[in-house]
């Protein structure tokens, strides 16, 4: 994870550097400035931008499906020589890009399929939060392209826009194992020893200890007393080898002055704001301890309410209320409403204390297998695939209970 902030008379650093702690970079050509600020996790410590052939790119995230010597970021001026600004398509992981190419006079910007790295963009200006150079965020799913190939005189115009990926519909698979497959290899692609999770009593941090445990990972599991199934939470901490249990209220105490002083003021599209998240105080603990021990990524659960629960069990926040319909079309939590919030939640409070955070429920694949699934079996149980996995890892759930990481002071 990294913070990102392009500018031509002035922007405001003071946020985002917080996400990218271990070395800060400022570069100014063709009348920008551009400024990368570091966190590295893949390859060697590299510095952004990446410059070659009057092209500057600058990247905050991970790819997983290239090949690289020194940082997985190298593959993207090559990428797009090849491809144009569909270079985008070619790539699997979690980001945010800004790429400029002062020969061809066009500048794409892109964050992936769900949005989860913030990237905000006001014309050829962009930043990864709204506090660098204000404008709007760039949506999920898509590739914005601006020509600033214009007359003296004239402003930079209005992007096209493109789609990266469109999503099949077709809900025609009558077994579960491909969308297990797809989480399992989800998570594989994204652990590093030593990364650490929020665990509840709950299905989806649950289902992540799971697999960390099957794969052998080394990681660490924060917990929150909270609301919390005591009994389910005893019986997964004796199966997790490294965990910290917190259940005191003096043990979040700092948390609300660190938000205050330290995240910008994120705007929910639900009646909710960052402050009021009580989520966020656990969040910002949990991310305080691990950064005090060196550890650098987060596996978060969020996605997995919005696309493959749809808060079946919180009718008002819920579209289908529990029974995925025959014909499927796309619903308002998919991208937007509760995803965007909670994906603003994690990202601006982990990146607070430079921390990446990897979202394995939002997995191309595991998303579109999700998708396939005919309507029996989306409805079947509640998280269907996510139960049905957890039977067959037979690792402790309470069942059919909506649990989160909420935290009580």
């Amino acid at each position: 994870m990294c913070g990102i902030l392009v500018f031509k008379h002035e922007g405001n650093n003071f946020y985002i550097q917080k996400r990218g702690q271990d070395l800060t970079n400022k570069i100014e050509s063709h009348g920008f400035t551009f400024i990368h600020n570091l966190l590295s996790i893949t390859g060697e410590l590299t510095p952004q931008p990446y410059e070659e052939d009057g092209i500057i790119c600058l990247y905050n995230g991970e790819i997983y499906n290239h090949k690289f010597i020194k940082s997985d970021g190298e593959n993207l001026i090559p990428l797009y020589k090849k491809y144009g600004p569909d270079f985008i398509k070619h790539l699997d992981g979690e980001w945010a890009i800004a790429l400029y190419d002062f020969n061809k006079k066009l500048a794409v910007f892109a964050t992936d399929l769900f949005a989860t790295k913030p990237l905000w963009r006001n014309g050829l200006e962009c930043a990864s939060y709204e506090s660098g150079v204000g404008g709007k965020k760039i949506p999920a799913n898509t590739i914005e392209i601006v020509n600033f190939n214009l007359p003296a005189g004239r402003q930079v115009g209005s992007a096209e826009s493109k789609k990266i990926y469109e999503f099949d519909l077709n809900q025609h698979k009558n077994h579960y194992e491909d969308w297990i497959a797809a989480f399992r290899s989800s998570i594989k692609k994204r652990v590093v020893d030593g990364c650490f999770i929020g665990l509840s009593s709950g299905y989806d941090s649950g289902a992540i200890a799971a697999e960390l445990l099957k794969q052998e990972v080394d990681f660490k599991a924060y917990i929150i007393a909270g609301n919390e199934d005591k009994g389910v939470l005893e019986d997964r901490m004796k199966l997790v080898p490294d965990y910290e249990y917190l259940d005191k209220s003096q043990d979040f105490q700092d948390e609300p002055e660190w938000i205050k002083n330290n995240i910008e003021e994120f705007k929910y599209k639900i009646p909710q704001t960052l402050k009021s998240d009580s989520a966020s105080l656990g969040l910002s603990k949990i991310c305080r301890d691990a950064h005090s021990e060196g550890r650098k990524v987060y596996l978060s659960g969020q996605g997995a309410d919005e696309i493959i629960g749809d808060y079946a069990l919180k009718p008002h926040q819920s579209t289908f209320k529990g029974k995925f319909p025959d014909k499927l079309t796309l619903w308002e939590n998919f991208y937007e409403g509760y995803q965007y919030s909670y994906l603003g939640k994690e990202e601006y409070v982990a990146g607070s204390h430079s921390i990446e955070t990897r979202y394995p429920f939002l997995d191309r694949d595991v998303v579109q297998e999700f998708l396939w699934l005919s309507p029996d079996l989306k409805n079947k149980n509640y998280k269907a695939p996510i139960y049905e996995y957890l039977k067959q890892t037979n690792f402790p759930t309470l069942l059919n209970k909506k649990i989160g990481l909420r935290v009580r002071i």
